[in-house]
């Protein structure tokens, strides 16, 4: 609580922030479980690093409470409309074989929002390292 008091939080904005991480830690776990039990998810991962991106990003939320409002997209439409993209995959897969042309279009909107999620990383990342550009060249 301290640590978020010193970064300007108040408790009603603590509560506020720890309820949206622990939904969005619970479907970065959700996300995993469903690249961990399927093959072509995990190609998409692997192509896109978009998981790998979300667990970094989300971490960077975590140490850096405000960036929760720059990053409000990712918080509340990225991971939840992954979370439900993956669900209907699986019960797309699930079904027989004719579904097939549904399942291929479930795998590239999932890719799509993948290098959305990653691409959000990268430009968090360099808003980072302009930061502290700026404060190495004016500091």
């Amino acid at each position: 609580m301290d640590t978020y008091h010193e970064k300007g939080l108040s408790d009603q904005d603590i509560t506020i922030f720890r309820g949206t991480m622990k939904e969005a830690k619970a479907q970065i776990k959700t996300w995993e479980t469903a690249v961990k039990q399927d093959s072509e998810l995990q190609i998409i991962e692997n192509v896109t690093g978009g998981l790998k991106s979300a667990k970094k990003l989300f971490q960077l939320i975590v140490k850096h409470p405000k960036m929760a409002l720059t990053n409000h997209n990712f918080l509340y439409k990225q991971l939840p409309t992954m979370v439900d993209l993956t669900e209907t995959y699986d019960n797309v897969k699930s079904v027989d074989k004719l579904n097939q042309e549904l399942k291929i279009e479930s795998q590239k909107v999932i890719r799509q929002l993948s290098e959305k999620i990653a691409k959000t990383y990268e430009l968090e990342l360099s808003d980072d390292i302009e930061k502290i550009k700026d404060e190495v060249e004016n500091g």
